[in-house]
């Protein structure tokens, strides 16, 4: 195991064309298999890379991308479908899984809170 600078890793880097994939794609339909054919391998060594570099699957991995989107301005259907969800449905069990709470309620309290400020 060899450490290595940050600013010395490059595009060339398989994590790093890994984590830049989803990054500029995760609000487009994509799926293990087709990241895998776009970078070159196959979507079993892609699934291993989830797994053992980010201790989850690709589909959790995604999921987290897509809710790390913000745009406070939108609606909560709108929010769902510029971030990437094919569903409202989908997007409010992954939402419920991540934060322990729907859409709605976290919105609720994060409007409540930021007017008390």
């Amino acid at each position: 195991f060899q450490l290595v600078e940050k600013g010395s890793v490059g595009r060339t880097d398989f994590i790093y064309r890994t984590v830049s994939y989803v990054s500029g794609n995760f609000k487009h339909s994509i799926t293990l298999e087709s990241m895998a054919r776009n970078l070159g391998v196959s979507k079993y060594v892609l699934s291993r890379i989830f797994s053992k570099t980010f201790h989850k699957n690709f589909n959790q991995y995604l999921n987290d991308a897509r809710l790390g989107y913000e745009n406070t301005n939108d609606t909560i259907t709108e929010l769902c479908l510029d971030s990437g969800f094919k569903s409202l449905r989908t997007f409010n069990r992954a939402f419920k899984e991540k934060f322990k709470t729907s859409p709605s309620e976290y919105r609720k309290t994060f409007v409540r809170n930021w007017n008390m400020m």
